[in-house]
């Protein structure tokens, strides 16, 4: 999208109780096909409870999607708690991490570190995701 303005869109939602892997597999399979489609990229992290996404595109495409997930019955509560518009997608890649915290694995850690350290990831971006990564740092049992 060269000189056009990409809108982001960051938000937080809760899972629904009881969310199995399946549901998971399904999220991912249906946002890459939905994503590659209208041209969204983004990042998404789940925490065994709540749900962070950050969804890129035109401010249409972006929108849309965003309304489409806000329809989804597999979470609620959702909130936006970024929106603005910058020069290029922060992430080049629709990511999905598991059922797991980031914390909990060393390379899907490591793999966020990596996203988060791109040139193109705006400082309250990476800010925000690793500080929901780092919720679960201190979950006992875990």
């Amino acid at each position: 999208m060269p000189n056009r303005l990409i809108t982001s869109l960051i938000y937080v939602s809760t899972a629904r109780p009881g969310l199995a892997e399946e549901d998971l597999l399904a999220i991912q399979t249906s946002a890459q096909r939905n994503n590659a489609r209208c041209g969204i990229t983004g990042l998404i992290l789940f925490n065994g409870f709540n749900f962070m996404q950050c969804v890129e595109g035109d401010r249409a495409s972006a929108n849309e999607c965003l309304h489409r997930i806000e329809l989804d019955d597999r979470h609620s509560g959702m909130t936006v708690v970024s929106h603005g518009e910058i020069s290029s997608p922060q992430f080049s890649q629709w990511r999905m991490f598991g059922p797991l915290l980031p914390v909990q694995s060393e390379l899907v850690q490591a793999d966020l570190d990596q996203l988060l350290a791109g040139d193109a990831v705006t400082d309250a971006t990476r800010t925000l995701f690793q500080s929901f990564a780092s919720l679960g740092a201190k979950t006992p049992g875990r």
